[in-house]
């Protein structure tokens, strides 16, 4: 799934039909189509239960690698679970280099994305923002939600402290 970019392939955005953003995917990678369709962990809660399910990161979309100038790229629109490329005029509309590959590069085989792929138990971090910002503690867990819980040294106590990923940095 991660060859580099060859000369004349990009990446564009395909709109998908409600909740039918894998059934799209499907059928684009049964066309011979190269596609990404990065996915999250979330929490959804039914008949009083909660339970943990994927979801597409970008809800109604996915991408699509394409050289326009040799892929047959309008049959995409035609494709089960595909409302439209994203187009401008006549066109599809690339998206800037990079956006896509940081994606997957973030992301594990299943396409599951990880925004903190530097954070791992056991190391020491710093936290960054918000009123314990400055400390240093040891990384105690992580998970895909970007949930994190850190032990912090407070008066001679280790505390554990729940927060987000986006606040903590390598110490």
């Amino acid at each position: 799934m991660t060859r580099g970019n060859v000369a004349g392939k990009r990446w564009f955005a395909v709109r998908t039909q409600p909740n039918r953003e894998h059934r799209a995917k499907r059928q684009l990678d049964q066309q011979q189509f190269r596609t990404f369709l990065p996915l999250i962990e979330k929490s959804v809660c039914h008949a009083r239960k909660i339970k943990r399910v994927r979801a597409a990161l970008f809800p109604g979309y996915l991408f699509v690698e394409l050289d326009l100038s040799k892929d047959q790229w309008r049959r995409i629109n035609s494709t089960y679970g595909v409302s439209c490329l994203i187009m401008a005029g006549e066109r599809p509309v690339g998206l800037p280099p990079g956006v896509v590959e940081l994606l997957i590069e973030l992301s594990k085989d299943s396409g599951l994305v990880d925004f903190s792929p530097d954070l791992r138990p056991g190391m020491s971090v710093q936290m960054i923002s918000g009123p314990l910002s400055g400390l240093v503690g040891r990384l105690n867990r992580c998970d895909a939600r970007g949930r994190v819980e850190v032990l912090l040294d407070i008066m001679g106590q280790e505390i554990r402290v729940t927060s987000n990923a986006k606040v903590l940095i390598p110490a």
